[in-house]
């Protein structure tokens, strides 16, 4: 996680490039890890940094404090937030990074959210403030060639064995954009001020999008986030906005991408192949309309994984579906 430079940067530069929000604070960082946000947060001023994580690590981490002349102010605490006991009753600031494949996938914002409720004071601030789900079609015959077609005749023999959970399971790969047949467009947007544990399942968020190619076949779906750092709780991220074009246009704080916009993270893309057995794949025009919804739904075994359902209707087409993948 470290290495991914696109992440860890960007919390660097935000709490560096606003100490005087951090100066004199206490702040919290949920799921700290090797402490790394808890020594930018003492570096940028905080008076005191709870640093808490309920795994082994954290070890690893008050070494990491210690070794850097930061033990004074950074308290390291090992267990859940929801049951471990602050030293403080009240934080000016929460830091996190929680986000997981496809933003929500083994994520721990019902953690942060719990820490939110009960720890943060009234003015206090969220970090990152928000983050955004975008989605949009996939068209790559290279892809569907070399990793599906490929299977179906090798050599003389069908190895469609190797093709199992292919169109079940979400596919978490690097794409770049040139793969894409429309612009993307955001179906969920979490304010983490505002946000509630109700808003993490959900299974009628409405896109549209308009083709901007002639293609042979609707391959599948892509889907990832955008996470904006803002410096004060009442700024607010338009609906439209991307993290990619962030900076360029104004845009307050920092933002960072995990789409095909922006240079490789560690989470990638979620790449939801569609099942074209039961009805052949159909060819479309540019400028044709696609309408959709899409649902995440957590597992009731396991509240950290998911299963995303997404129906879609071509205007003026025969190209429609629903169909549910997994991600566990």
């Amino acid at each position: 996680m470290l290495k991914d430079t696109v992440r860890t940067d960007a919390y660097q530069d935000f709490i560096y490039e606003n100490k005087h929000i951090f100066k004199d604070k206490v702040v919290l960082d949920v799921g700290c890890g090797t402490g790394i946000l808890s020594m930018f947060c003492a570096k940028a001023g905080a008076k005191m940094v709870i640093a808490v994580d309920n795994s082994d690590i954290i070890d690893k981490a008050r070494e990491n404090v210690f070794d850097n002349g930061l033990a004074d102010t950074v308290k390291c605490l090992r267990g859940k937030i929801e049951e471990v006991t602050l030293p403080v009753t009240k934080v000016d600031i929460i830091v996190s990074e929680w986000m997981g494949y496809c933003l929500l996938y083994e994520a721990m914002l019902d953690s942060v959210l719990w820490a939110r409720d009960h720890y943060l004071a009234p003015n206090g601030l969220m970090v990152p403030s928000q983050t955004t789900l975008h989605i949009a079609p996939l068209t790559d015959p290279d892809y569907i060639a070399d990793h599906v077609s490929f299977w179906q005749f090798v050599y003389g023999f069908s190895m469609s064995s190797m093709l199992a959970n292919i169109y079940d399971e979400v596919l978490i790969r690097d794409l770049k954009s040139s793969i894409l047949a429309a612009d993307s467009t955001p179906f969920l947007q979490l304010p983490l001020h505002a946000t509630t544990t109700a808003d993490l399942t959900f299974t009628d968020r409405s896109f549209s999008m308009q083709l901007n190619e002639d293609i042979d076949a609707l391959d599948g779906w892509v889907i990832w986030f955008d996470t904006f750092f803002l410096p004060s709780r009442d700024d607010v991220v338009p609906q439209n906005a991307h993290a990619e074009e962030w900076a360029k246009k104004g845009g307050k704080g920092v933002a960072f991408t995990t789409g095909p916009g922006g240079p490789e993270t560690h989470w990638r893309q979620g790449v939801l192949l569609i099942d074209h057995s039961k009805r052949k794949a159909e060819a479309l025009k540019k400028g044709q309309v696609i309408k959709g919804q899409i649902g995440y739904k957590k597992r009731e075994e396991n509240s950290r994984e998911l299963d995303i359902e997404i129906k879609w209707d071509v205007e003026g087409s025969e190209e429609r579906g629903k169909q549910v993948w997994f991600m566990r």
